[in-house]
């Protein structure tokens, strides 16, 4: 029988740990083993969190700036919480670092530095992308919105990162404006792919149905719990 489709926002909100998938096909849809070693020892050591930047939010994670003490550089540290509804996700966070091992070699997805835990949460530093949001400027003014030669430039880049995504066989699965960033904005820098959180691995020859995804955004084929396919991400 196939399970209830959760209805408007609980589609995005709905755990995503490997414990609560409809069957046992979805297991192997997600990666489990990692080089990046992780650490224990306390983040606040390593790094400064600088106050008020806080640069996203969703209802199991936070990004926050910081600053490596002993280098000075900028990163993004992204801070997920292995329990979420009464569920271990921690299988899920181990997959998303997976992911983006994975794609070390694309300069078009945003680059893993070191990983952190603590008995409630990791910590994934990554590079910090100064432009921010490819959204914030896509709902720009006139004046401050993209040229036609950035816009070419820009759709050339997402299409080079999931391409190499898809020719590794991994689906997204949640692209959207809010997940493609820059890395500077002005001048206009490169397109950084981030947040891999709903990705999973697909094969041909096994079939995967999952609902996730962001409403707005989220292809025909996942609300009618059809297999999906890289032809999902291009939705």
């Amino acid at each position: 029988m196939m399970p209830e489709r959760p209805q408007g926002n609980e589609m995005r909100n709905r755990p995503l740990c490997r414990g609560q998938t409809n069957s046992n096909q979805n297991h192997s849809a997600l990666l489990s083993e990692i080089k990046t070693p992780i650490k224990t020892e306390p983040f606040s050591d390593l790094y400064s969190l600088i106050p008020g930047k806080e640069l996203g939010r969703g209802k199991f994670a936070v990004v926050k700036k910081c600053v490596e003490k002993r280098t000075g550089k900028e990163y993004a540290a992204k801070f997920l919480r292995k329990r979420r509804k009464g569920q271990d996700c921690r299988l899920d966070i181990v997959h998303e670092i997976a992911v983006l091992e994975l794609a070390t070699a694309s300069p078009r997805v945003i680059t893993l530095h070191q990983v952190y835990e603590t008995a409630s949460e990791m910590i994934l530093v990554l590079e910090y992308a100064a432009g921010g949001e490819i959204f914030d400027q896509c709902v720009a003014e006139r004046d401050e919105a993209f040229q036609e030669r950035d816009v070419r430039r820009l759709m050339r880049q997402i299409l080079e990162g999931v391409a190499f995504l898809h020719e590794n066989g991994v689906v997204h699965l949640d692209l959207k404006p809010q997940n493609i960033l820059l890395t500077s904005e002005a001048p206009l820098g490169d397109v950084r792919i981030v947040d891999f959180g709903l990705s999973r691995v697909v094969s041909g020859g096994q079939e995967l149905r999952e609902i996730m995804g962001t409403p707005e955004y989220v292809a025909p084929e996942i609300l009618n719990y059809e297999p999906i396919s890289t032809a999902t991400d291009m939705w």
